[in-house]
């Protein structure tokens, strides 16, 4: 549009210059006409110089936040860029890409740093990719299209929640490895006492000091080495799944594999990428490393990891359960709410 009324006022000033025999305005109308070209090749000659990647390859960011990705603009050549336009493709897997516009420039022989914000609703790995790149002239009258082949990814991680893991006394042990010296519940060996503190799990509260004293009186218990709880993952279908759902599976396993390291040194989980795969956490950092192995891995891949007898199998679907038996189905409208005592 802009090229069209500069053409149309270059005539219309031609035209009346010619009509009133007005040197001045025959000199500016033959002005306009040579700046569309010298733009023209202003831009082609911008273009050249140019690059725009990421700053980094992977970044990371909390569930319900935004993750701030850095663009690099570089101009290479000895004139300055004003403006280069483009556009950020951010897609989950199995979802429409969301397209964000930027636009970045940079004095000659410099860089540029522009940190845009991408929107993270859900869990899971967001791709991310510069498209419609276009280097503009100094009047912004030329657009040159340049390829772009940035790419990079922002790992979304759930927020630390983590479910207040309890056994079931008919279960007794079921679902975790052998660790000797461990028998769990009253028999594990008490280290000390304290009092409560607010996020203390209820079940370790010591009912006969609490009531002889009137206050709430908490068991610390001694850290078993060798115990170990294990977590077999069914996440077929997982090309063919909402992020949304498989956001909220991503929630649901991070909060379990906290809460179970509450009673546990490890937590193995294992999952199926065209064979048997095992991932252990022994910290909230593991179980971030984990998430990332996971959200890495091809979804057409997964498959159901088989669990043994008494084992605990977290499916796609939310559902956690135990020999075919549900034990908890969580959804993503009470998600908050169960994040709390969890009897397995």
């Amino acid at each position: 549009m802009k090229k069209i009324l500069l053409v149309l006022f270059a005539a219309a000033a031609f035209y009346l210059g010619g009509a009133y025999r007005f040197t001045p305005l025959l000199v500016f109308a033959a002005a306009v006409i040579l700046l569309l070209p010298t733009m023209f090749i202003l831009s082609r000659r911008l273009r050249k110089k140019t690059d725009v990647r990421f700053a980094c390859p992977e970044y990371s960011a909390e569930k319900g936040s935004e993750a701030a990705v850095s663009v690099i603009c570089e101009n290479g050549g000895w004139l300055p860029l004003t403006r280069c336009l483009a556009n950020i493709s951010a897609a989950y897997p199995n979802s429409k890409p969301n397209k964000i516009k930027f636009r970045i420039g940079a004095d000659a022989k410099s860089e540029q740093t522009k940190d845009i914000d991408i929107k993270a609703p859900y869990c899971g790995l967001i791709e991310l990719k510069i498209e419609r790149l276009r280097v503009c002239d100094w009047l912004n009258i030329f657009a040159a299209p340049k390829k772009c082949g940035a790419v990079c990814r922002a790992a979304v991680y759930p927020k630390e929640q983590e479910f207040d893991v309890s056994l079931a006394p008919s279960q007794g042990m079921s679902g975790f490895a052998e660790r000797p010296g461990l028998r769990g519940g009253s028999d594990t060996e008490i280290k000390s006492l304290r009092e409560y503190e607010h996020g203390d799990s209820a079940r370790l509260i010591h009912r006969n000091l609490s009531a002889r004293t009137g206050e709430l009186w908490v068991k610390e218990l001694e850290k078993q080495a060798d115990f170990i709880a294990e977590l077999y993952l069914n996440m077929s279908g997982a090309d063919r799944t909402e992020p949304q759902k498989t956001g909220l599976f991503y929630e649901v396993l991070s909060a379990l594999t906290a809460g179970l390291l509450k009673n546990a040194a490890a937590v193995r989980l294992f999952y199926k990428s065209g064979e048997e795969r095992r991932l252990t956490a022994r910290s909230r950092e593991d179980i971030r490393a984990a998430l990332l192995e996971l959200y890495k891995t091809d979804p057409k891949s997964f498959g159901a990891a088989e669990a043994p007898s008494g084992g605990l199998m977290l499916g796609l679907d939310c559902i956690l359960s135990r020999d075919g038996k549900t034990i908890k189905k969580f959804t993503a409208e009470d998600f908050d709410a169960e994040s709390g005592a969890l009897e397995i």
